[in-house]
């Protein structure tokens, strides 16, 4: 969902796990050239990762990399959706909370991103809403403004221009 650079060659990566949810997870020496990790935790990605835990830390050891979901990463307009998505699931979303029918969703998300060839912002905002939904925060479908207003009352921020 989101890495944030550290130190030395190190990352704090966020990632959605259908096992474990939300995780903030330490990517150790990611940054190396050598490393093929890299290329595997950015933005959408769906991968096989493997977690240590050590003092109530999670440390990412091996990640294989199932998609990269390329045609999404080709279209711009796609790519917006795709950050629009994780931006509210990243700051909605708590950690270390079990979330199945939420990982689904988010998987439906991307393939569809990926094969639709007329996903628009009304099936953005679809998956917003069966999002909101599932996080228990709204029982009805909103119309877009109805969900910016919403989500930004929820994470008590005002969500960047290029968000709904």
């Amino acid at each position: 969902m989101g890495k944030k650079s550290l130190l030395n060659r190190d990352y704090l990566v966020t990632i959605f796990s259908k096992d474990m949810g939300k995780l903030k997870v330490f990517a150790k020496g990611i940054k190396k050239i050598t490393s093929r990790r890299l290329s595997h935790i950015e933005t959408g990605n769906l991968i096989h990762a493997m977690v240590s835990v050590k003092a109530d830390r999670y440390y990412l050891q091996e990640t294989t990399l199932i998609s990269g979901f390329a045609k999404v990463k080709n279209n711009p307009k796609r790519i917006g959706h795709l950050y629009e998505y994780f931006y509210i699931l990243e700051r909605l979303l708590p950690e270390n909370q079990k979330e199945n029918s939420l990982y689904c969703l988010t998987v439906n998300f991307l393939v569809e991103l990926s094969n639709n060839q007329d996903f628009s912002e009304i099936n953005l905002t679809n998956y917003i809403n069966m999002m909101m939904q599932k996080l228990g925060y709204s029982r009805d479908n909103l119309s877009s403004f109805e969900l910016k207003r919403l989500i930004e009352e929820i994470i008590s921020e005002q969500l960047p221009s290029y968000v709904i």
